[in-house]
């Protein structure tokens, strides 16, 4: 059957190849073949964008344009969240961005799988995302990074509330940042699924009649596809935003 059977049965994980080693096994998910697969996409996708083997642009091309826009809004959000005597997080920044946008968009293909939709996935980019920003913070200020967790001003006899009340809030952004994200996707498909086997259950009762009253319910699956792309794309931006702000309080401390 070429579709689902229930709206979150696409968001299952399958084992598609497991490699036995001697004292542990290695397998390949679906989850996992579409990372690999968007990688070599951005990678082939940059590679044309370049036109020419050299790694010369060619003039006037306009993919280089866009790939131009895109870096250009990357790198003002990057610039005015932290700062322009920070850029150096730029490569990092873009290339995560890329990334998320690319998983975003492979989701919206229909019959393809969204690794998004996973917050098993997104989790596990946010606490990585906190893990790399602490110990940077820790780096840059040693045992000083630590006062993020008690505000100015506070009464020594506040002091050990407030350090349990900030630390769960600096721990939440980890889950804050991954869910948020998960959340939107799984929302946005799960209704464009229950709708299409709405549509679908329309026209197969007559042919006439299902394109007659299918016709408001495929023009709202249209604009909820349209709302999704941009929802897809605001996403990354917000993903973005949020990681560029987490590296600002690890460098500023506030």
């Amino acid at each position: 059957m070429l579709l689902f059977r229930n709206p979150l049965e696409q968001f299952m994980i399958n084992e598609l190849l497991t490699i036995l080693f001697p004292f542990w096994e290695v397998s390949l998910t679906n989850i996992g073949l579409y990372l690999i697969m968007s990688l070599v996409l951005i990678v082939i996708i940059s590679q044309i964008i370049l036109g020419s083997t050299g790694g010369v642009p060619i003039i006037g091309n306009k993919s280089i344009l866009i790939k131009q826009s895109i870096y250009d809004t990357v790198h003002k959000i990057v610039k005015d969240q932290i700062g322009i005597s920070h850029e150096i997080n730029l490569p990092f920044l873009y290339t995560l961005f890329i990334l998320v946008l690319t998983l975003n968009l492979i989701g919206i293909i229909p019959y393809n799988y969204s690794t998004t939709s996973h917050l098993v996935l997104t989790l596990s980019m946010s606490v990585s995302i906190l893990i790399g920003v602490t110990v940077m913070g820790v780096n840059r200020h040693k045992l000083v990074f630590f006062s993020l967790l008690i505000p100015g001003g506070t009464p020594l006899g506040l002091v050990p509330l407030l350090v349990i009340i900030e630390t769960i809030s600096y721990l939440a952004r980890a889950i804050s940042l991954g869910v948020r994200l998960g959340a939107n996707m799984i929302a946005g498909h799960v209704l464009l699924k229950i709708l299409a086997g709405l549509i679908l259950k329309i026209m197969k009762t007559s042919l006439i009649t299902g394109l007659i009253i299918g016709c408001l319910p495929m023009f709202i699956f249209t604009l909820l596809v349209g709302l999704e792309l941009g929802i897809s794309v605001l996403q990354g931006i917000v993903f973005l935003i949020l990681t560029s702000s987490y590296i600002k309080d690890a460098i500023a401390l506030h």
